[in-house]
Order: structure tokens, then C-alpha cells, then sequence
């Protein structure tokens, strides 16, 4: 059965592109790789989960990012990527001991912008024709897709998940979207396929160190294959850019997080 499911996902992907021209599932079928911006941010130094962060990337014409969720001590949702203030805000602590309303008020650094809410973030993301990858920290997935599903960025969404529990979860909610799947052997394809119902809403994210035989077999096997470049390979493509071209060719995948899409977009296409 499992072999059957790159021809079905071809063939259904055909067909629901015409339906849906703006959604980001169709657009993983072409043969071009997108390149996501890691926690938002154009620079590795620029202030990451942000709103000035979102409008200079669409500036820059980049309109796929990845951004990062927690909730706050009363049950609001905000983007941030540790689990306490610190290091990116004017404040201190685990923002699960913050109410909203402090939250609201508390400035990002390097910015004249204050924490941003995840439903302002959709917001600006579908007036501004953003696709995001949702990395879901503290919150729950319910919660979270709810409020994606409220603000009709469903299909301009892809949610990362990293154990089977979690996939599950996913899967298991009322609405549908693309969900992310982490690989690590090849065993798990069948185990991850058989819990969703939706198979051509599945998406499998493999390593940058992976085996070559698991792109292999997630290529076979028609689905989308995300990756990242995140760390040396980044690192070493600001004296060699070539290196992103390497990367990509042996692996071919459809997505690609990068630290620096400017370089790694430029080298590409």
C-alpha cells in the first residue's frame, strides 16, 4: 500500500492545486525549494519573532516563516522562542508566570515593539500573503490551530512536530493542515503514515545529517521533505555559498530553514 502513495499524492496534489492556488501544500510539489527564515528574522542578529520582523522580510520579498509559540500564565498566545524572557525581551523570567497584560507591555529588544500575540501575528501574516512554520513550545496544539483556523490561515500554515505523540495530536484535531513529521529511520514512515488519515497533509522533516537514503525514500514515496541548514552549514556558507547548492542537490528537498535566506535564496534560483 505504502508504495502506492507517491503516485497518490501526485495526483491529488494536481488536483488540489487548481482548488487551492494560494495554499502552501501545492506549492511543494514544484520543483523550485523555499526557503524559510528561521524565528522570523532576516539576520542572524535582527530581533527574531517579531512584527518589524515580518514586514522586512516581505520588504525583502521573503514570505515564508518559521516563528515559535508559547502561553503565557493565563492562557494567551505570543511568540517566543526560549522557555523564559530573558535573552530576547526587557523582561526576566518563564512567560508561563506572565499574565497578558504584562506581557503586552513588555518591549522586545533591539525594537520599539512589545511582545506580539500569535493572533495580531496571523493577523499581519495573512494581510501580508506570509506562509508560516509553527513551532509550538508550551501551548496546546488545540489552542493554537483554533485560533490559525479563526483567522483562515490554515492552509498557509505548516506545524512542526517532533515525537509521535504529538503528530498525533495533530492528526487528530477537527481542522485540516499541513503537519510536519521528524524522520530518523526509515522504519517510521510507515509508522507515521498509518496514524494520519490525510496522508497528503503529511510533510517529513529529516535532518541535515540524515542519511541520504531517507531523502531517498521520503522522494519515492511523494512526500514533501523539509530540512534546515541551521549552525555550520550556515555558518560556512558566508564564505562559501556554494555549499548551500551542494546541500541541496544530493537531498533535494522542498523546504529548506536557513539563518541567512538572502545568501542561501541568492545562491538557489
Amino acid at each position: 500500500m505504502i508504495k502506492k502513495l507517491g503516485f497518490f499524492f501526485l495526483l491529488f496534489g494536481l488536483c488540489h492545486f487548481t482548488a487551492s492556488a494560494q495554499s502552501l501544500r501545492p506549492l511543494l510539489d514544484s520543483e523550485q525549494t523555499l526557503v524559510f527564515m528561521h524565528r522570523g528574522a532576516l539576520y542572524p542578529d535582527f530581533p527574531e519573532n517579531s512584527m518589524v520582523g515580518l514586514h522586512l522580510a516581505k520588504e525583502a520579498g521573503f514570505t515564508m516563516l518559521e516563528i515559535d509559540i508559547r502561553e503565557s500564565k493565563d492562557g494567551v498566545l505570543y511568540l517566543l522562542h526560549d522557555k523564559t524572557l530573558d535573552r530576547t525581551t526587557h523582561g526576566e523570567g518563564s512567560i508561563a508566570d506572565w499574565e497578558s497584560g504584562e506581557l503586552d507591555k513588555l518591549g522586545i529588544k533591539g525594537t520599539q515593539e512589545t511582545l506580539p500575540r500569535f493572533d495580531s501575528f496571523l493577523e499581519a501574516a495573512r494581510e501580508n500573503e506570509i506562509y508560516l512554520m509553527l513551532d509550538v513550545k508550551n501551548a496546546a496544539l488545540d489552542k493554537v490551530m483554533a485560533l490559525v483556523a479563526e483567522k483562515n490561515m490554515l492552509n498557509r500554515v505548516v506545524l512542526l512536530t517532533f515525537q509521535l505523540d504529538r503528530a498525533e495530536e495533530a492528526f487528530g484535531l477537527d481542522q485540516r493542515f499541513l503537519v510536519s513529521v521528524l524522520i530518523n529511520e526509515e522504519e517510521e514512515f510507515d509508522e507515521y503514515l498509518c496514524k494520519s488519515s490525510d496522508a497528503y497533509h503529511v510533510a517529513v522533516y529529516l535532518n541535515k545529517d540524515a542519511p541520504l537514503s531517507l531523502y531517498e525514500k521520503a522522494g519515492a514515496l511523494g512526500l514533501p521533505i523539509i530540512t534546515d541548514v541551521l549552525g555550520s552549514i550556515d555558518e560556512q556558507a558566508i564564505k562559501e555559498p556554494s555549499i548551500y547548492r551542494e546541500f541541496i542537490e544530493k537531498r533535494r528537498p522542498c523546504v529548506v530553514v536557513t539563518d541567512h535566506p538572502k545568501i542561501l535564496n541568492h545562491t538557489i534560483n
